[in-house]
């Protein structure tokens, strides 16, 4: 028999309103193991419609950034990098960068030199004032006044060279401060991030289907289970179409540790499930390590701007999808609740989310995680929202009555 978060997703991928979905979770002890495929491989015409499977690969996005502060965080603990020093020695980038103060009366954009140190702290839990120059109204503006546009190099050191958009620590601004800290963990190990992940990350917890796109070439097995994008009707909300976009597919440049990895929903669990279970193992992380990770770690002035932008309900849903009612922060690897939530997540509960409407969840004081994984633009899209708000609640139902591996 269906539960109804199931019934739920079914209808909806059935009826075209998403594309599909995959739901994982699964606790701490191993009691709890769930696993499930709705939908189809594609919603385009004469494309693969075969059904949606736990080891089809998706696009996960901006899901790699607690990977990558997972890895950095371990460097950290092997003395290799420090969290709260200036990273210039390592991100020479760094140590002249500007701050875009403000713009002339003109429109020319006015740059200062910053003055407070910036450190890997800050560039994970995004205080640093390392934006995205896609979406930060101040660095359009700064493009418009150069007649330029976010460029598309394969490298990160070429993508993200822009000015700060603020002092570090005085604010909080989504951006590319974590691709920038998957560039330091690759300096001071001379390792590529891939082959990092794969030894320290992956191979511990058994996860083998995970792949930066600049990597794809040495995965055909990968390849052939790559989900097709799909987006919104523009027309008909209520249907999902074939998207144009393709994923952020670096084919042969450099891994980008904010937004390039490509995995199985099963596989990309268990590196989730790996971040619960470390405090006990120590398998990724050391006791303390994990205490550090999912400590909320934003100044007073950085939380204050985090919670300003979450009080739109789009920004709300579509990063971290947690009621208003609860305060949030930042810990290293995700934002965190402070606060219970009714039913749910727990105080100190780590989220985040990927652009195609992917959200993951672990809840230590639960001994509870999740992921929900689809291939949908644009993010934030409110009835995934509501289908992954019933998924986890459904999952917390399942796990307060104890039941068996399903």
């Amino acid at each position: 028999m269906m539960k109804p978060f199931e019934e739920a997703v079914e209808a909806a991928s059935a009826a075209e309103e998403i594309p599909g979905a995959v739901l994982c979770a699964a606790d701490r002890s191993g009691k709890l193991s769930y696993g499930k495929a709705f939908g189809k491989r594609s919603v385009r015409a004469g494309a693969d419609q075969s059904r949606l499977r736990l080891d089809s690969v998706m696009w996960v996005a901006s899901c790699t950034k607690v990977v990558t502060a997972l890895a950095a965080l371990q460097c950290c603990e092997r003395g290799l990098l420090a969290l709260d020093e200036p990273v210039y020695d390592v991100l020479p980038e760094f140590r002249g960068l500007p701050v875009l103060r403000r713009f002339g009366d003109d429109g020319s954009p006015v740059l200062e030199p910053h003055t407070k140190p910036l450190t890997l702290r800050h560039l994970l839990n995004h205080s640093s004032g390392v934006a995205y120059d896609e979406t930060h109204p101040k660095l359009m503006a700064w493009h418009r006044w150069h007649r330029t546009l976010p460029n598309r190099c394969n490298a990160v050191e070429g993508r993200f060279g822009y000015p700060l958009v603020f002092e570090p620590g005085d604010g909080w601004s989504y951006g590319a401060g974590v691709d920038w800290a998957g560039v330091a963990v690759e300096r001071v190990t001379g390792l590529s991030l891939q082959r990092y992940f794969e030894e320290n990350i992956f191979r511990p917890v058994d996860a083998r289907d995970i792949v930066f796109s600049s990597h794809m070439h040495t995965r055909p097995d990968l390849q052939a289970r790559i989900v097709d994008m799909s987006k919104r009707d523009p027309t008909n909300p209520r249907k999902a179409i074939r998207s144009n976009a393709k994923p952020q597919h670096n084919e042969r440049g450099g891994c980008f540790g904010g937004l390039g990895l490509f995995a199985s929903p099963v596989d990309f669990l268990k590196v989730i499930r790996g971040i619960l279970t470390t405090d006990e193992d120590q398998n990724l992380l050391s006791t303390k390590g994990v205490e550090e990770f999912f400590r909320p770690c934003l100044s007073e002035k950085a939380k204050a701007s985090l919670n300003a932008i979450l009080t739109v309900e789009e920004a709300r849903v579509g990063m971290g999808n947690l009621p208003a009612s609860v305060a949030k922060n930042w810990a290293l690897g995700g934002i965190v609740n402070e606060g219970d939530v009714p039913g749910g997540r727990k105080a100190g509960t780590m989220t985040w989310t990927g652009l195609p409407n992917l959200t993951w969840f672990v809840d230590r004081t639960s001994g509870l995680c999740g992921l929900y994984s689809g291939q949908l633009y644009p993010p934030a899209d409110a009835k995934v929202g509501e289908l992954s708000g019933m998924f986890e609640q459904g999952i917390y139902n399942l796990h307060s009555k104890g039941l068996p591996r399903l």
